[in-house]
């Protein structure tokens, strides 16, 4: 039956496009027949073929969107025979565009909002902080998670109507896709607000406009050009990290990183564990869903599926993440026998544990909903360890963290070897690690003390008989003592 409506779909659908083809065609040899005409008329025709080109792109794309749709079933089925009638409640979000004050900082949330809505229970939205930079990393990202995007973006001063560019860039030269499931928002310290420009607000600045024969701004700012490097500005990387997962309208939400490619067809496999496991979520349990953390070399294909991943591993063109910078970061619980188990039909639960002992210095990237801790909007990007305050606090409030089974993260293409963050930004990191100390005495103040939790990377959680008792190997405590918490 699938195979007959892909085939009764196609049909107005495979007439476009074999006249874009056969419309191409002809121009591609006009251009060739003209020896005499003049350059405005041969770039003119070129010109032509190209937006032909860019326009069968574009329907290919959104094709594609459709079957990726259909092949899914409603999810709001999940919500039927729940024993907990508040259990999958939604807020209403912030809607449409929305100005807000987060500390010394102005956010506006859905400053460019993706074009298709999801119900509460329809899709989980996977949100990550970054900077215009990072966004070459949305064309992959939507190729693997066919849910809502949520994507805050630090832009102080200039850096603004650049991000504003790079968004345009996305949406009018790259997938539909794109267009229709990903939502910026941006950020800006008060003191760096941006300047209005053409008798128009910052609120109206956005034009839905680029020449895309034009490189995107990734490619043609540099670092040193930036407003954030002239005026020596710090990150805000957790209060962007709180602002894209606030905003997001679905009750899961997947925080992660722009540079993390999940598997594809994870979300309704998950939301069918969710529809299996109903007890996980009952009210007062706290549990998260932990996705194992891989990186690949710069030339190697991005596994699509855990068979594919395993066979990767076993050739070595491909590690777990950070494996020559901090394994010990990333090491998931049980994660020697997750290597060595075999995929199997469907997502479930492959191992659960606390972040405690040897997982004392772990920094999952999970799966969760609204009501988790937020990071600590005190700690930046540069200072490192930005992630720390947030998992002491998990650990505190005896978090259970279950480790999926089929399910993966994978970073984009090339091995990390080294961080440079530590020395360039030295006098930050030690001012950083002073406020840590200070934060974990406040939260030892509001959650009380465990001494199995930790907000620094240390051998011991405890004395036995006045000696301390180790709980890493002294070779992955000295890789964590020497990079306190990795940062994208």
């Amino acid at each position: 039956m699938g195979i007959l409506r892909r085939l009764r779909d196609c049909n107005s659908f495979c007439f476009i496009l074999l006249g874009c083809i056969l419309t191409s065609i002809y121009f591609a040899l006009l251009n060739n027949s003209i020896n005499t005409g003049t350059d405005h008329n041969h770039f003119s025709s070129n010109g032509q073929c190209k937006e032909i080109c860019r326009n069968c792109k574009f329907a290919l794309s959104e094709k594609k969107f459709e079957d990726d749709f259909k092949d899914m079933e409603p999810m709001d089925i999940l919500t039927e025979n729940v024993e907990f009638p508040s259990l999958f409640r939604c807020n209403e979000g912030f809607g449409k565009k929305t100005v807000s004050q987060r500390g010394n900082y102005y956010v506006i949330y859905n400053f460019v909002q993706a074009e298709r809505q999801f119900k509460c229970m329809e899709s989980i939205t996977l949100s990550a902080p970054g900077d215009f930079r990072f966004l070459d990393n949305i064309i992959p990202l939507t190729d693997s998670w066919t849910g809502p995007i949520s994507v805050a973006l630090y832009a102080p001063g200039n850096d603004f109507y650049t991000t504003l560019n790079t968004i345009a860039y996305l949406r009018v030269c790259q997938s539909e896709i794109i267009k229709q499931l990903v939502s910026f928002h941006l950020i800006f310290d008060q003191a760096h607000t941006p300047d209005a420009k053409d008798e128009k607000t910052i609120l109206d600045a956005y034009e839905e406009d680029y020449d895309c024969h034009l490189p995107p701004p990734w490619q043609t700012v540099a670092d040193e050009e930036m407003y954030k490097t002239q005026h020596n500005l710090l990150y805000p990387i957790n209060l962007v990290r709180n602002v894209a997962k606030l905003a997001a309208e679905t009750y899961f939400v997947f925080p992660s990183d722009i540079e993390l490619y999940p598997t594809k067809n994870f979300i309704p496999k998950f939301l069918q564990l969710v529809k299996n496991n109903l007890d996980l979520f009952k009210p007062g349990t706290r549990n998260v869903f932990v996705l194992p953390i891989f990186e690949i070399l710069v030339n190697a294909t991005i596994p699509q599926d855990k068979t594919k991943l395993l066979q990767m591993l076993k050739d070595k063109t491909a590690i777990i993440f950070h494996q020559s910078v901090c394994v010990v970061c990333h090491r998931v619980i049980e994660s020697e026998k997750w290597v060595k188990t075999k995929e199997t039909e469907g997502l479930n639960v492959f191992s659960v544990g606390k972040r405690s002992g040897r997982y004392m210095v772990w920094e999952p990237f999970f799966v969760c909903t609204q009501n988790e801790p937020l990071w600590d909007e005190r700690m930046t990007w540069e200072g490192q360890s930005n992630k720390m305050v947030q998992a002491y606090t998990m650990c505190v409030m005896n978090y259970d963290f279950h480790v999926l089974d089929n399910a993966f993260l994978i970073h984009k293409p090339g091995v990390k070897k080294k961080k440079v963050q530590m020395l360039k930004f030295k006098d930050v990191v030690k001012n950083s690690t002073k406020l840590i100390f200070k934060i974990g005495k406040e939260l030892q103040n509001l959650y009380g003390n465990n001494s199995n939790c930790s907000t620094v990377y240390r051998s011991v959680m405890g004395k036995t008989k006045g000696k301390e008792k180790p709980l890493l190997k002294k070779t992955d405590l000295d890789v964590a003592q020497k990079v306190p918490q990795e940062n994208h």
